[in-house]
Order: structure tokens, then sequence, then C-alpha cells
């Protein structure tokens, strides 16, 4: 459940995320609230891993300042961008696996070097939106629109998840393990792994989990070159790209099922 205190105006992928919505409501006659409740799963989960995106590799002044006049606006955005997405189940079974795989085995988890807010040896999966698109097709990184896909059936009852829906969610997980580089903490995996069985990131906390723009500079310190930072006492979530699942034990009971999508059958 997202924090009551927390807001998509309080980062750069929450203001993008609005900024993209604001775009594609002009000229529609209906309220902010009207047209976001009536946005489907996939276009809602298009804008934001659209926005992550943006985040990552885009340049993010453009809606660093908030014009005071639009306040309203965008706090009607705010709110109702926040309860659509809060409302969206992304976690269940199946979920989607690409790639070859012939068989699930146990993943070996580790800390990348330098240090990431992404664990080495995880096995990926994303969320099913429809019958062919999930959320990495959605967010397009990396992937191969011909690259087999699977179905990871599992037993939901025996799974330990650690949602991240917020930005309190992803902090309470790395301050349980912690480790510390450059005076930035980042999730310690391997002692993570201790204590559950898959890290699941929601649209939500997408969205939520980075440095605040009240408390990070606008200035570059993380060598990415862009006019936007990414620092802070905290490692941003953005690197998972989109509404995924970091499994760090194999799912219970887990069963593949091939998937032939009409994707991939056009392609």
């Amino acid at each position: 459940m997202v924090s009551t205190s927390e807001s998509l105006l309080d980062t750069f992928p929450g203001r993008l995320f609005i900024d993209q919505l604001r775009f594609l409501h002009r000229h529609t006659g209906v309220s902010p609230a009207a047209f976001v409740g009536a946005l489907g799963p996939e276009d809602l989960i298009r804008v934001a891993t659209h926005a992550v995106g943006s985040y990552l590799y885009g340049d993010c002044l453009a809606v660093a300042q908030l014009d005071a006049n639009d306040m309203a606006e965008l706090q009607e955005f705010d709110a109702a961008g926040l309860a659509a997405l809060s409302a969206l189940s992304t976690f269940g079974s199946p979920q989607i696996h690409q790639g070859t795989l012939t068989a699930l085995r146990a993943p070996q988890i580790g800390n990348r070097d330098p240090l990431c807010a992404l664990p080495s040896g995880a096995l990926w999966t994303s969320t099913p939106i429809t019958g062919d698109e999930d959320s990495w097709t959605l967010c397009g990184e990396n992937l191969r629109r011909e690259s087999p896909r699977w179905e990871v059936h599992f037993d939901t009852t025996r799974v330990r998840v650690a949602r991240v829906d917020s930005a309190r969610d992803w902090i309470e997980l790395i301050e349980a393990n912690p480790v510390t580089a450059r005076g930035c903490r980042y999730p310690e995996w391997p002692a993570i792994a201790a204590s559950w069985d898959a890290i699941h990131v929601s649209p939500t906390g997408l969205l939520l989990a980075h440095p605040t723009i009240s408390t990070t500079p606008f200035t570059t310190t993380d060598g990415s070159g862009l006019a936007h930072s990414q620092a802070g006492p905290y490692a941003s979530v953005a690197p998972w790209s989109a509404v995924s699942t970091a499994w760090l034990h194999q799912p219970p009971d887990a069963e593949l099922r091939s998937v032939v999508s009409g994707l991939a059958a056009g392609s």
C-alpha cells in the first residue's frame, strides 16, 4: 500500500508520469480524474515505464519547477494517478519470463560490481497485461519480440514476496540489510535473499522509490552527464526499468508453459 504521505510530485519519474498524462489529456474535455480513471492497465504501465526511461536517459529539468498556477490540476493528476496505479494487481501467478529457458534452476544471488539497485543472478519475470503484452514488452528495453516467452506458474501462498509499492518500502528493504558506497545505501542482496524469495517492484514503486526532488541537487553526481541527479542517500529503483519481479529463490511448485503470442506469430 502506498504511503499516504508520498506524492508523484516528489520524484522526477512521478512528475514525468504526470507530465505525460497531462499531454494525453489535452483537448479531451473531461476532468483529469475522469481521464486517468478511464485508462486501462496497458496505458498506465506504458506511461509509467516511459517516465522512468526519460528519467534514466533524458533531461528532467523541464519538470523540476512547478507552475503554481497549475497546482490544483497537478494535485488532481497526482491523486488520480496514484489511485489508478495502486489499483493494479501486478504480482501473481503466472509471471512472464522472456528468453531461452529449458528448466528452472536455483538463483545464485550476489551484489553487482559496481553496486547497483539490481541483484546479480536473479530470475527475472514481468507481469502479463494482455495476451500479447507484459510489463517488459511495454517497456521495450533490451527485448526482442521474437525471443521465447514463458509463463512461470507457481504457488502464490508459499512465496515470501517483498513488494516495493513506495519509497518507504524500498528504504525499509535496504535498511534491513544495507551496504554503503560513495555515501549511498544499496540493497545487500545475499542477505536479503535469506529473508525473501522475491522482490516485486509495482507501478507505484517504480515511480516513487527515488531520491526526492526537494532533497536532491539538480546537478549530476552519478556520472551520467545528464542535467539531473539520481544520487541521494538511497539508491534509486530506476535501473529496474519496468514493473518486474526479481526471484532470489526458485518460485515454489514452479511450472513453465510456453507462450505463443500474436506478436511473435506476426513478426
